[in-house]
């Protein structure tokens, strides 16, 4: 069931529409959970939010923006972004993330009257930026994203047809609506079961009367049309292109009901497949013993012609005209039975990825109070295709850096070069170093390493071309302060230079600087300084940004301020001489740009104003 209340009409035409779109996407949606819809919501200090969503387990701010196009931005957090060239604009914010963050803290203000801590956690409310047309990312949008904390509960959707399909992935334990509970909600703030749209065309069911005949689905002639026709609603189904999704680094919670579903539909989906090419094939083999037939038939009858007659040539004709039909249709059926073996595979691999994420997610769900177990270790992404080797294997590998001598520093490092569409790396003759066998590859950073990637998996390789850490991982960073931060699957954590992974894994992470790395668990922001746990309750907080020259930009208690290392010792010195911001951003040569009061201006180290 579908509850709805537009508050007030939308300023724009254009909204209006995408709006109404929306609620009828919502309404198409097969097997949905009960869904309410604000539309125009009014909340504290003025913002009005375009659309709210609230589910079983989610509450999801929409954010709606008709135009589509190239995105393009300097700063996710705090700067204006670019579409097509345009500022993309947004009220009482400089971007929609910030917008986000803003209606955010005014939405949980206004639900939280309606709804108990048990119900629903709002600090997982989630964020949905909705594009009406497609849009296009430039690679900065990916690398800002990754590098703000927070951002993975922000979502930017290029494709505004995936938006019911991403919403299900939305889905936290956090939040734990009964149907009941929704639907009381529901009422107390106005909202009624919608009604189907005017310009709505009645559904399938609807439409074919009850007394229509079930008609036999056609088939193609060619099985190899057949296959790809199979194949084609396979793929589109999966929805294989999402895995490129801009925020793929982004932490993203999804069901374990969401994930049997989906597997549940994949094997029907496989079943259906297989029965209908056996079909196919069953009858082109039928065709294939007809043509056998009216082969033997022809050249019984050219054995009994005179070999001068007409009819012989005639039958010489038909004949060559029966075998090319014959090695045709043949060729077919082993073209359509490889590629149904080789599609079969990749939908059978699906879904033992999707059994090992239900089995790892019901593992994970019984942990939710502590961080993710030990048996969370080496989770891979769906989308690798081959099983790679564990990153312990580094543990040895690694040993090859002692070698590494003094004509090294010396030398300048290889240079990536690309051949036949894969990377390698060469010197500055031109001579070749390291084959062209990654697919993509990273310069030499001040240690000697160099991120590769091969098979859609991120490793370290040394300048001689030795993998110290081997391609194993969904993203990797360069070390920092002795550890580099890893992604695996939808969580983070990190390596040392012996290639050891910490013990702990994190729903998102920042890279050491200055001895600690700010990090996100169940409890919120926190800092750690390396793979060993405190012995007491670190300081926890709603964001937390890297250390650098000794302070460190944390948000607590809906308001920004700065800290030392010395506040982590001890949290009951306060935060002096820093005061709360609405605002703020990270120190650059001494200043930190902050709003205060509503007013915006420069602070320096001592907390004091200064002129920028």
């Amino acid at each position: 069931m579908l509850y709805e209340v537009l508050f007030s009409a939308f300023p724009t035409p254009t909204r209006q529409a995408q709006y109404e779109a929306v609620r009828e996407a919502l309404q198409a949606e097969a097997e949905a959970p009960d869904t309410l819809l604000l539309g125009q919501l009014a909340v504290a200090d003025g913002l009005v939010l375009d659309a709210v969503l609230i589910r079983p387990h989610a509450v999801v701010i929409l954010l709606l923006e008709p135009h589509g196009g190239h995105l393009t931005l300097t700063d996710f957090a705090t700067a204006p972004w670019q579409l097509s060239g345009a500022a993309l604009p947004c009220k009482n914010a400089a971007n929609p993330y910030q917008a986000f963050q803003l209606q955010k803290e005014a939405l949980a203000a206004f639900l939280r009257p309606h709804l108990t801590a048990d119900q629903a956690n709002l600090n997982f409310t989630t964020g949905l930026l909705l594009f009406g047309e497609p849009v296009t990312f430039s690679p900065e949008v990916e690398a800002g994203m990754s590098a703000v904390p927070g951002s993975g509960s922000f979502h930017l959707l290029a494709d505004p047809a995936r938006f019911t399909r991403r919403l299900s992935q939305l889905a936290t334990p956090e939040i734990d609506l009964s149907a009941v509970e929704l639907t009381q909600l529901a009422h107390t703030l106005g909202a009624a079961p919608a009604t189907i749209s005017a310009g709505s065309s009645p559904t399938e069911a609807e439409a074919t009367p009850g007394n229509t005949p079930e008609q036999e689905p056609a088939y193609p002639e060619n099985a190899g049309d057949f296959f790809r026709q199979k194949v084609a609603q396979l793929w589109s189904w999966l929805g294989a292109d999402d895995i490129e999704d801009v925020d793929r680094n982004a932490y993203q919670t999804t069901s374990g009901q969401t994930h049997q579903q989906e597997k549940q539909e994949l094997e029907q989906l496989r079943a259906t497949m297989q029965a209908e090419l056996a079909r196919q094939l069953q009858a082109m083999e039928a065709r294939d013993v007809e043509r056998e037939q009216s082969i033997a038939q022809l050249r019984a009858q050219l054995a009994q012609a005179p070999a001068v007659a007409p009819e012989a040539a005639t039958i010489r004709q038909q004949l060559a005209t029966e075998n090319q039909e014959k090695e045709a249709l043949e060729e077919a059926i082993r073209a359509s039975q490889a590629e149904s073996a080789a599609r079969n595979q990749a939908l059978d691999a699906k879904i033992r990825q999707l059994e090992e994420q239900i089995q790892q997610q019901s593992s994970a769900a019984s942990q939710l109070k502590g961080l993710v177990g030990p048996g969370f270790r080496r989770v891979r992404a769906w989308r690798r295709r081959l099983p790679r080797v564990g990153v312990a294997a580094a543990g040895v590998a690694v040993v090859g850096l002692s070698l590494w001598g003094l004509s090294h520093l010396t030398a300048d490092a290889p240079h990536p070069f690309q051949k036949d569409g894969l990377w390698g790396y060469a010197d500055e003759d031109g001579d070749l170093v390291i084959p062209a066998r990654y697919n993509s590859v990273e310069e030499f950073d001040a240690n000697g390493h160099a991120v590769v990637k091969k098979d859609g998996a991120y490793g370290f390789i040394d300048t001689d071309g030795d993998e110290v850490l081997p391609p194993a991982y969904d993203a990797l960073k360069t070390y920092a302060d002795g550890y580099a931060r890893v992604r695996i699957g939808e969580l983070y954590t990190f390596v040392d230079e012996d290639g050891q992974e910490f013990p702990q894994y994190f729903y998102n992470a920042l890279d050491f600087s200055e001895g600690r790395a700010a990090v996100l668990n169940q409890r919120g922001w926190f800092y750690i300084t390396g793979p060993e746990e405190s012995e007491t309750p670190p300081p926890v907080f709603q964001e937390a940004y890297s250390f650098h020259k000794g302070v460190a930009r944390v948000k607590m208690k809906g308001h920004y301020t700065f800290i030392t290392p010395r506040y982590l010792a001890n949290p009951d010195r306060g935060t002096e001489p820093f005061g709360q911001y609405t605002q703020a951003s990270d120190f650059v040569d001494g200043k930190a740009r902050v709003t205060q009061d509503g007013k915006t201006f420069f602070i320096d180290a001592d907390g004091d104003p200064v002129e920028n």
